[in-house]
């Protein structure tokens, strides 16, 4: 009953500023922008009228939610602005709000509007990066070369023609794969001691030699000649294609496949496998490895021994290959990657749209990237990718970089920000000052100034829960609600009252915190908390509707 009433308020007032503009003659309204506002009142704000709406939730409304939720161009900033000026204008004149509210909103209108168009713009250009990272990545997942203009333009041309939901659904699957589609960040050694390793390699005078007719085919098809060029570059570009077609011979598997033949199919997965590992790996696990994926993926035939017994001999083999080519060396009793044989996986990698970190590449990144960035590094690259970025930047600069991640950002971007953002020095201070007014960022503001000596910084309880839930969302970003719960206790002071702080959630001022205290109410280990949470979550839900839950009104009081 109460989301029907709730619901009324904003299809009552749409109705009326529809006549109200017809009464007004010139006074057009886009009638979807201005819905638009009135749901995210409702729903982001959770006013349970538009007599709750103050100065200080417009600009949250507009810097804050609407950035995250709408996707609109920097080009429809004037009409957004407009719709807005012109409902707060029906709302002072019908007297949904008060003559004098009104006029105090239309002042923060006009003094929002330069910050309005730059969050906006700069929330389109991160969707717009987005989305073209995507599209990219769809090409080459099909097989489209990115160079290949005409190529290119006709993908594009045929995916726009698809009808949306299919469109929708590929772009979901292909999103789901890439999540697969990442291996662990490495170091590449210096480009001339690679191409002198790559001379050294027999892999390109086997071939020309005629060591093997699958070489020589291999040669053929990469157009690899005696002049393979004199220049690191072009030596390079010389082995990788090389590497490229022995590495990926593709035997069709129809007509059935001899133990060497599937093992060769298999041998990129080999490649990958060793190309994660931090330490050799030893020659039985990697041969059990395969063959459990070849169990997997093929349909095997029942005498297991003898087959495993051929995949092991096959698999030796290729291995020697790998070593005599300086693709692999055996190291500590296993194999391991040579540094040129780190570099061509990772070329492969690419060319098959993985995400392939390289450990330093984000030093000159914007903080954006940065942050973007260290999502896929482990914690001892991940600090080696913040030492360099930081020693590139004055501190001010950096933190003033960081602190506009944390203002836009997501959750998960704000974390790694705040993160980023602790080990620059006490120079900051002014920046970090500067951003307290913003209410995303106030409390790691906050808490940095008082680790860093301000003596007037000191984290408030609403602050500090705000936190809590902005932690678990940004974990639930990239981890399953289960672990994100599971991180977020481990990371809670031993003597932390959890149903207090569950009892504190549900009024934070938070727009996750319903989302949060679900996933508390599902996966806390603890039963009579998990019942709090849920409990809790409940009463966010009916609080954010505009109905006050029983023991509270809607505000949260008592």
């Amino acid at each position: 009953m109460a989301d029907n009433c709730v619901d009324d308020w904003v299809s009552g007032v749409d109705d009326a500023l529809r006549e109200w503009a017809d009464e007004h003659g010139g006074e057009s309204v886009d009638p979807r922008g201005a819905r638009l506002l009135l749901d995210l009142m409702r729903d982001d704000l959770g006013l349970a009228g538009p007599g709750g709406l103050t100065p200080a939730l417009l600009r949250r409304l507009l810097l804050e939610i609407f950035p995250e939720t709408v996707v609109a161009g920097a080009d429809e900033v004037p009409d957004i602005l407009a719709t807005a000026h012109r409902l707060v204008a029906f709302l002072g004149e019908s007297g949904a709000v008060p003559a004098a509210r009104a006029a105090e909103l239309t002042a923060e209108l006009d003094a929002l509007a330069p910050r309005f168009a730059e969050v906006v713009t700069a929330a389109d250009t991160a969707e717009r990066q987005a989305a073209a990272e995507v599209i990219h990545g769809m090409m080459v997942a099909e097989g489209v070369d990115p160079d290949d203009a005409e190529a290119v333009e006709r993908w594009v041309r045929e995916f726009e023609a698809l009808p949306e939901a299919e469109r929708f659904a590929r772009t979901e699957e292909y999103l789901r794969r890439a999540e697969e589609l990442v291996v662990p960040p490495v170091r590449l050694a210096p480009e001339a001691e690679l191409a002198a390793a790559a001379r050294r390699s027999p892999l390109v005078a086997e071939a020309l030699s005629g060591g093997s007719d699958r070489l020589r085919q291999a040669a053929d098809e990469a157009g690899i000649t005696e002049d393979a060029g004199d220049d690191d570059h072009a030596v390079l570009d010389a082995w990788l294609r090389l590497f490229d077609a022995v590495a990926v011979p593709e035997h069709d598997p129809s007509g059935g496949l001899s133990p060497a033949q599937l093992v060769q199919n298999e041998l990129t997965g080999v490649l990958i496998h060793l190309y994660e590992q931090d330490e050799p790996t030893a020659p039985e696990p990697l041969a059990a490895a395969l063959m459990l994926h070849v169990e997997q993926e093929y349909e095997v035939a029942d005498d297991r021994r003898t087959l495993t017994a051929a995949v092991e001999t096959a698999l030796a083999e290729e291995i020697d290959n790998l070593v005599r080519w300086g693709v692999a060396e055996t190291r500590d009793g296993g194999f391991a990657l040579t540094p040129l044989g780190v570099w061509g996986v990772r070329e492969l990698l690419l060319a098959d749209g993985f995400v392939a970190p390289q450990v330093g590449e984000l030093a000159e990144v914007p903080a954006a990237d940065l942050v973007a960035g260290l999502t896929w590094h482990r914690h001892d690259t991940a600090d080696e990718e913040i030492d360099g970025w930081l020693a590139r930047r004055d501190p001010r600069d950096a933190a003033a970089e960081l602190l506009e991640v944390m203002r836009t950002g997501t959750p998960g971007a704000r974390n790694l920000a705040a993160a980023v953002l602790e080990r620059v020095g006490p120079q900051a201070a002014g920046a970090v000052r500067d951003a307290v007014r913003h209410a995303p960022v106030r409390p790691y503001a906050t808490l940095w100034l008082s680790r860093n000596g301000d003596p007037g910084a000191e984290l408030s309880r609403a602050e500090y829960v705000w936190m809590f839930v902005d932690s678990v969302a940004g974990m639930m970003e990239t981890a399953e609600p289960d672990e994100a719960v599971r991180a977020a206790l481990a990371k809670a002071p031993a003597d932390a009252d959890m149903g207090a702080l569950i009892d504190d959630i549900w009024r934070a001022e938070h727009p996750d915190a319903t989302d949060v205290l679900v996933a508390l109410g599902d996966h806390h280990p603890d039963k009579a908390l998990a019942k709090a949470a849920r409990t809790a979550a409940y009463k966010a839900r009916s609080s954010r509707n505009g109905a006050a839950p029983r023991g509270g009104d809607a505000s949260g009081s008592s």
